[in-house]
């Protein structure tokens, strides 16, 4: 037998080891190199409260680390596959889940019975004025009645006894007292003036004429406190036109101080002539 030849010796060495070496790197893991621990220092530690613990969830990676987080290679997964299933023919059918009747919730409790408290009563107000009962309609208008009937009475009693306190003295054409007649010839004078002036005009056109007797009540201060007619002329338009002259005229001249002392109301009674010319009159004087 023949020696092999060096180059083949070669070749067949490097082989060899090329198997061994192959073989060392298949069974053996290398480890890695332990990391230097760090010389003790001074920590600060600080608690934090970890949250709950969240349920496990088993995750199938579809891909592996290279490395854990320890450093080391990661086991292979272990992959269960499941039975196969078993023949139909002798498969038993599943048996049906029981029917659960769900208990018939009991009646709540009746609440109890309020107990009604009636409120006390007030006591009654030592200051309080007493409210009037109510009234109907005819109770009202019955009332108004009475309270009318009472107001005239008191009204009438007060002018009586007013035209008991007041002072009144008349005059007319036939006063002689001169100081009485003094102030009738001013108040005549006033009215004539202010009567020619407005005098009614129909009268003019229809040359209407007639005498009536006028009353006319003048107060201390000039003032007119009635007007009413005596005696009517037949012509309700010269009726009206007198008293119309009469307000027209007025305010008159008030009392002079001898009369005022005496006297509180003087009351003037003249016949009034509405003559055809358009002209207002008075009566004629009588003689002295």
């Amino acid at each position: 037998m023949t020696a092999p030849a060096p180059s083949q010796s070669f070749v067949i060495a490097l082989l060899t080891a090329t198997a061994l070496h192959l073989l060392v790197m298949i069974t053996v893991r290398l480890a890695p190199p332990a990391r230097p621990i760090p010389p003790e220092a001074a920590l600060e530690v600080v608690l934090l409260a970890a949250p709950p613990p969240a349920p496990a969830v088993a995750v199938t990676p579809s891909v592996l680390a290279a490395h854990t987080q320890t450093g080391t290679a990661p086991a292979p997964p272990v992959i269960v596959k499941p039975p196969p299933p078993a023949p139909a023919a002798s498969r038993a059918p599943p048996a049906p889940a029981p029917r659960i009747t769900p208990a018939p919730r009991p009646a709540p409790p009746a609440p109890p019975p309020l107990a009604v408290i009636a409120p006390p009563e007030p006591e009654p107000d030592p200051l309080a004025l007493p409210t009037a009962p109510a009234l109907t309609a005819a109770q009202i208008l019955a009332s108004q009645d009475v309270a009318l009937e009472q107001f005239n009475r008191a009204q009438d009693t007060q002018l009586r006894e007013q035209a008991r306190r007041v002072r009144r003295h008349a005059i007319s054409a036939s006063t002689r007292e001169f100081r009485y007649a003094n102030y009738l010839g001013a108040w005549a004078r006033k009215v004539e003036r202010i009567g020619n002036l407005n005098y009614p005009p129909i009268a003019k056109e229809q040359h209407l004429s007639g005498n009536l007797i006028l009353h006319v009540a003048i107060r201390a201060d000039g003032s007119v406190d009635t007007i009413s007619v005596v005696r009517s002329s037949g012509v309700p338009l010269l009726d009206q036109a007198a008293r119309d002259i009469v307000k027209l005229a007025a305010p008159y001249a008030a009392f002079p101080p001898d009369i005022a002392a005496e006297t509180d109301v003087i009351d003037i009674i003249r016949t009034w002539q509405f003559r055809r010319g358009g002209v207002l009159g008075w009566e004629a004087s009588a003689p002295p």
